[in-house]
Formats: C-alpha cells, sequence, structure tokens
C-alpha cells in the first residue's frame, strides 16, 4: 500500500497557483454522523465535519481524467512523495484540511481499488468502476457517491487503412485479433453479445501500442482521452487518428472512475461527504474552466516520479480537450454535473447481473442499482457549461 512505502524524500511543484474554488466551495454541513476513527478537525470550515486528512485513492498514475481531486489543493502548496506516489496539500476550500491523493496502479501493487478500501481504513474513497462495484458486492461491497466523468472514456480503437467498422457487430465478423487486459468484464459482455469471437480475444494486452504501430490485424483497447492524440502525435510512424468505438455504443453504460467507499465508511463518514462531494464537483467544473494549472502540476509530478507513464503538457491539454469535445465530462440528465442517473445505474445493474450470472460469479444477493451508488451528498445546483471551455491544443 502506499502509506507504507513513504519516505522522506519530498518535492515542492513548480507550477502555477491553481485558481481559487468559487465561493459556492464553502458548504455548511448537510448533518448527518460522523463515526470516523479520525476526528473532525472541528471550527467552521468547508471541510469542517472531515477528518484532518483526507485520503483520495486513484486507479492509475496522475491524470487529468483525475482532476476533480488535484483541483482540491493549490499547485503552489502541494508536495509530493515521488516514490510512493502521494500528491497532498492543504484544500483550498480549508486549510485545515489536507486532502492527500494516491496513485494507483504500481503503487498499489496493481490491486483493485475496493480491495484497498477493504485493507486501508486511511483511505476515505476511492475510484470505482459500476462493473467492478456489482462484481465484488457479495464480499467487498463499494458504494458510489460522486461521479466527475459522465461517460466511461474506454474505447476499441483500430487503425482506420486496415479496417472500417460501422458496429461491433462489424468486428466479430472480421479478421482482426482483439487486444485487451484479462479479465476486464465489458470483454465478457462484448462476447456475450456476439460483438467479439471468443477465437479473437487476446488478453495479453500490456497497455503498448507496438502491435497497432507496427500493422499488425488488432483492435485494442485504450481510452479515448489518450490513446487516438498519442497515436496521431507520438507515433509518427502511424501518424493518424486511428477508427474508434465507445462502449456505451455497444450498449455498456458504465460509470468509469467514480468515487466510492465502503458501505459502512460512508455512512460514517456522512458529514463530511456532505462537504467533501460538492468540492470534487465544483472541482471538476473549476478544473474545465481552467485546466492548466492542474495539467501543469500532473506533467511535473509525473517527472518526478520518473516512471514508464508520462504526460506532456501537449498531452495534457488534448486529453482536457477530449474530456470535453466527447461529452466526457457533462451534466446528468438532471443538469448535475457528477450526480449519477437513477434510470442508467437501475439498467446497468439489471446488464451486469446477466453478465456475471453468465460467468457464474456470486453477487449479494437481491443486489439493486441503490445498493451501489447514492446522490445524497450531491449539491444539484453545481453544473458545467461546455460553451464556456476554451479549447486547450490546436487538434
Amino acid at each position: 500500500m502506499p502509506s507504507a512505502r513513504r519516505t522522506s524524500r519530498r518535492s515542492r511543484l513548480l507550477a502555477p497557483s491553481a485558481a481559487v474554488l468559487s465561493a459556492g466551495l464553502v458548504l455548511t454541513a448537510c448533518g448527518g454522523s460522523n463515526e470516523a476513527s479520525t476526528e473532525a478537525v472541528g471550527g467552521d470550515g468547508a471541510l469542517s465535519d472531515c477528518p484532518s486528512t483526507v485520503v483520495l485513492q486513484t486507479n492509475w498514475f496522475p491524470e487529468p481524467e483525475h482532476a476533480a481531486a488535484y483541483q482540491l489543493i493549490d499547485p503552489a502548496t502541494a508536495t509530493t512523495d515521488p516514490e510512493a506516489g502521494i500528491y497532498s496539500g492543504p484544500a483550498i476550500a480549508d486549510g485545515n484540511v489536507t486532502i492527500e491523493i494516491r496513485a494507483g496502479g504500481p503503487f498499489i501493487g496493481f490491486q483493485s481499488n475496493t480491495a484497498l478500501l477493504y485493507t486501508d481504513d486511511q483511505v476515505m474513497l476511492g475510484m470505482v468502476d459500476t462493473d467492478e462495484s456489482v462484481r465484488l458486492s457479495a464480499k467487498q461491497p463499494t458504494k458510489a457517491v460522486v461521479t466527475p466523468l459522465e461517460l466511461n472514456p474506454q474505447v476499441l480503437l483500430w487503425d482506420p487503412d486496415k479496417y472500417d467498422f460501422q458496429s461491433f457487430a462489424d468486428i466479430a465478423n472480421s479478421d482482426a485479433t482483439v487486444l485487451y487486459f484479462q479479465g476486464a468484464t465489458y470483454m465478457d459482455y462484448l462476447r456475450q453479445q456476439g460483438y467479439v469471437r471468443p477465437e479473437q480475444l487476446d488478453g495479453s494486452f500490456d497497455g503498448s501500442l507496438t502491435r497497432i504501430v507496427a500493422g499488425e490485424d488488432v483492435v485494442i483497447q485504450g481510452y479515448v482521452t489518450q490513446e487516438p492524440w498519442r497515436l496521431e502525435h507520438e507515433f509518427t510512424e502511424f501518424g493518424k487518428k486511428p477508427g474508434y468505438m465507445t462502449l456505451g455504443q455497444a450498449g455498456y453504460h458504465t460509470y468509469g472512475s467514480a468515487w466510492a467507499g465502503t458501505p459502512e465508511s460512508v455512512e460514517a463518514n456522512s458529514a463530511c461527504l456532505s462537504q467533501l462531494v460538492p468540492l470534487l464537483q465544483q472541482g471538476q467544473v473549476d478544473y474545465m474552466y481552467d485546466p492548466q494549472p492542474v495539467n501543469d502540476a500532473i506533467s511535473t509530478y509525473l517527472e518526478d516520479i520518473g516512471q514508464f507513464f508520462q504526460i506532456t503538457p501537449e498531452r495534457a491539454a488534448a486529453i482536457t480537450d477530449a474530456l470535453n469535445d466527447e461529452g466526457i465530462v457533462a451534466d446528468a440528465p438532471d443538469g448535475t454535473l457528477g450526480s449519477f442517473d437513477p434510470q442508467r445505474m437501475e439498467e446497468t445493474t439489471e446488464l451486469l447481473t446477466g453478465v456475471f450470472a453468465d460467468l457464474g460469479t456470486e453477487l449479494a444477493d437481491g443486489l439493486t442499482a441503490e445498493d451501489i451508488y447514492t446522490n445524497e451528498f450531491i449539491d444539484p445546483s453545481i453544473s458545467y457549461d461546455p460553451a464556456r471551455y476554451v479549447a486547450q491544443s490546436g487538434s
């Protein structure tokens, strides 16, 4: 776990100060009990019902897709522990509270955030996809409290000079090998729907783009926020926009990287979450209106980490553009940024229950959508206006 590998090595980010969160961030508590093991800090700050340190666990290296959390901290006051993958600093909205953002992936031994929520009680919220929440509902249930990303950015990509897929069924009718991370639930769904054939599947994908760049007959998994730009701009031998389809186009409407906690933690920290969740909502909005400070901080932080995953400022700008242009950051049908659509959650939970029944996966008895999410902490007045977005890159 990240906390076990913390060292004294610290560096201060040399990044421009983030725009101060709007006055609407200074929110009063909405009641609820707080039975967390760490006592609330008290006072009348925007996070007065929260512990002195709020720990948020992301699901990968720092990325602009995680900006709702990083926007809570002014980069000028942030400190980093590159070896442990920890970025922390006083909350802009309440200097009495430290926000600690932990990187995932190799920093947590590539375990799931759900597993971490059950082994490290310091973590209040972690990023958990809807399908993971359903899959682990029997023994490690989680409840999502806010979703900064309205659409899941995961896609399947291909070389447009090789294929001209117009539907997922076209993939099944091709000779393409489909590369993906072994264990991905969406691929089980695509197989069950006949959108891929079992003999096409290759679960050895490791994130590398080598095989598509080399001209192999492959379809690969990726994210619309990242791989299309990389293939066009970073891999000059490929040098073009790939073709792609989103999982939503296949009817797979999960929420990706929603912030969730264990049901017990959500209940115990309800007063804190009444304050924290609106900050995450507003943080996502404020980031979209002024993304450069956080993008620069993330790029610098990744340089300090010095591992294989890097995001240049140019790539960060393109990611932010994709978040806006692809409708990934957008209001829910109720007009609120960060809320879950109840109908979508019901339909997705029913769909996933069927997927896991086919796989023989044990789920919680009588599982319903209400078991895995709540909108109780959402501030319905917070929304995002894409018309205010200013393009960050030239492509």
